[in-house]
């Protein structure tokens, strides 16, 4: 069953009682009391890897249903939309982190190579009990450094991350993407996140080009060649993730998630919605619940 909500909450990781340094490590059975809240539907400005040792969880992120087993982890990637239900006697670890903690101790976005945080990625049970050994070690070393606190701590939890998500990524034959150039790359990376911030209210390319201080042919291209669409396809597919993820999670209006997406009418709205899905706001709606 579909949670639903009259406003989605916009979740940082301070909301969560982060010490302010843009990470959190909490056993699976504390944050599971802890952050009851979270099983409304909440959009979460940060990573979280959510592994299970013991039982496992249901989570809705997006318009996606995924149901967690044991020995599984999941990657959830920042600006979803997400619910879920954790067994009560699930046992495990959950930790959440923001690109900018990662990217303290690693140049160039590295953060963004690991190919399962670029979406939101379950890992299936590792193959390798070594491995399996290795992140357990790893894990318990770091909540301990996350619990002491030091001077040093955060440069050597991001260590520990680095060789988590190297681990979990290994375990499931999922590569370390190398971007094709990564001053393109940068520059992608770069519209994207002023995308997340614009979208509501710019849609001509022009004003992203304009703002990275290039050419919109030449940023048009680099979209084509490092995510095989155009910077109209990019704009207009963010737009409607959020239309879906309105019309999904809450009991707004199609009148309503027209105004907040900055459509000038309802009519319009249902247009462009229609031509992307082939039925309306509403039918979408219906097919979902």
């Amino acid at each position: 069953m579909v949670v639903r909500t009259d406003e989605i909450s916009v979740l940082t990781l301070e909301d969560m009682g982060s010490p302010n340094i843009g990470f959190i490590i909490s056993p699976l059975r504390t944050f599971n009391q802890q952050y009851s809240f979270l099983s409304l539907p909440n959009q979460r400005m940060f990573y979280t890897i959510i592994y299970f040792e013991e039982e496992g969880g249901r989570f809705t992120i997006d318009q996606s249903i995924v149901q967690v087993e044991k020995g599984e982890a999941l990657a959830i990637a920042p600006s979803s939309v997400c619910t879920f239900k954790i067994n009560k006697e699930a046992k495990g670890w959950v930790l959440s982190f923001t690109d900018a903690f990662f990217s303290k101790r690693y140049n160039d976005n590295v953060l963004c190579d690991f190919s399962f945080l670029k979406g939101n990625t379950l890992c299936k049970q590792f193959e390798n009990a070594e491995d399996m050994q290795r992140l357990y070690m790893i894990i318990d070393a770091m909540y301990d450094e996350f619990i002491r606190s030091g001077t040093d701590s955060k440069t050597i939890l991001r260590s520990y991350l680095n060789i988590v998500l190297g681990i979990l990524g290994r375990s499931n034959g999922l590569t370390v993407d190398i971007p094709y150039n990564r001053e393109k790359e940068s520059k992608i990376r770069m519209f994207e996140k002023l995308l997340e911030e614009y979208y509501k209210l710019e849609r001509f390319p022009s004003f992203y080009a304009e703002k990275l201080n290039i050419s919109t042919n030449y940023l048009n291209r680099i979209c084509k060649e490092g995510r095989n669409r155009s910077i109209g396809e990019i704009i207009r597919d963010r737009i409607l993730l959020e239309a879906e993820r309105l019309l999904f999670h809450t009991f707004k209006t199609v009148s309503e998630v027209s105004f907040e997406l900055g459509f000038d009418s309802a009519s319009y709205f249902i247009t462009f919605f229609k031509k992307k899905h082939g039925v309306s706001p509403e039918e979408y709606r219906k097919m979902h619940r």
